[in-house]
């Protein structure tokens, strides 16, 4: 396939797009503009030259956080491809575990770092050494950098359009009834703005309700979510649908609307288009999930941490992104994006 490459205003009118949903849209056409393929490569400016024998560290969130894993398995993909050595840590979802990965990065001289769904404001000390020692830094989920941050470039989607689209296609599957439980893990930044969006969003909707709010943090939600999620849903008897942060949550989530009982009448969303995910919406017990390309965003990170080395600008491109659900849920395992955008880097990169 020939893709369409974007500069320009072009690639600002395929940013707007990428957000899916203007609020002037009425629910149900926003949500059918958002399941529509993601069918143009975003193109960044014209790439430097690769670098060469860089070695590359990411830091993940942690393990149990699907969409980071497959973020960092795109960096080092794409990392090997450039003649790069890539080592991942797990940062098993601890600020502690996460600056301690930072320094030995640092230590084991680390030419570049790959925080992944890292929050930039608790590894501060991490991030102001590698700025000490010339390091660069590329942020993959979180929001941007603010002004005097070390953080080198980000790689993202606009977590508060999600919010907004979320909201939008609850309000159009309940045809304006809702009665919403909403899961929130207030650690990572990201995710406060997909429930600032959603809840900004869902007041437009009639007669939909937010009836309850479960706190969940990554570190314990396969032992506590699905007991709290049950137990919410025997006091709050009406609520037909729950919003996850992100879809390893979900997950947990759609075990404890099977403990309590209420599997095929409480619908369960989420967010970044997961494997589980993508398979759990092809059998029936999750609704839909507003998915990132996440091994695309891993191969978006290399391309900026080379922009580091070339000393240019970082190209800050938003990330596409797309609803699924069971109309239009792909036969691969978790959305990878609609286009061959490792052939498009390795162009780029020169290496086709």
């Amino acid at each position: 396939m020939n893709h369409k490459i974007l500069s320009g205003a072009l690639l600002l009118a395929a940013a707007a797009f990428s957000s899916a949903a203007p609020a002037a849209d009425d629910p149900a056409a926003a949500v059918a503009k958002a399941k529509a393929p993601v069918v143009q490569w975003q193109a960044p400016p014209a790439a430097p030259a690769p670098a060469k024998g860089k070695t590359i560290y990411v830091v993940t969130c942690t393990s149990q956080g699907i969409g980071c894993v497959r973020a960092a398995n795109g960096a080092k993909e794409a990392g090997e491809k450039l003649g790069w050595t890539v080592r991942v840590i797990d940062g098993k979802g601890d600020p502690g575990t996460w600056n301690s990965a930072i320094q030995s990065a640092i230590a084991a001289g680390a030419n570049g770092i790959i925080i992944d769904a890292v929050p930039p404001m608790l590894v501060g000390d991490g991030l102001a050494r590698a700025a000490a020692a010339k390091i660069p830094v590329v942020s993959i989920f979180n929001p941007p950098p603010d002004a005097g941050s070390p953080v080198f470039a980000y790689v993202r989607p606009d977590h508060r359009a999600q919010g907004v689209l979320m909201a939008k296609w609850v309000a159009a599957d309940s045809g304006g009834n809702a009665n919403i439980l909403v899961v929130e893990d207030k650690e990572f930044p990201e995710l406060n703005e997909r429930v600032a969006g959603f809840k900004a969003e869902i007041v437009q909707c009639g007669q939909c309700k937010i009836v309850g709010s479960i706190e969940s943090t990554i570190g314990t939600m396969a032992q506590r979510l699905p007991g709290a999620v049950a137990a919410e849903l025997m006091r709050k008897a009406k609520a037909d649908y729950i919003v996850a942060p992100f879809d390893s949550n979900a997950f947990f989530v759609t075990e404890g609307v099977r403990q309590a009982g209420r599997s095929g009448k409480v619908k369960v969303a989420g967010y970044e288009g997961d494997p589980q995910a993508i398979q759990a919406i092809r059998a029936g017990t999750q609704a839909m999930t507003i998915a990132n390309p996440a091994e695309w965003m891993g191969w978006q990170a290399i391309d900026e941490m080379n922009r580091a080395f070339g000393k240019a600008k970082p190209a800050n491109i938003p990330v596409a992104f797309r609803l699924i659900d069971r109309s239009n849920a792909p036969a691969t395992k978790g959305w990878l994006g609609d286009v061959d955008f490792r052939a498009d880097y390795e162009k780029l990169w020169g290496k086709k």
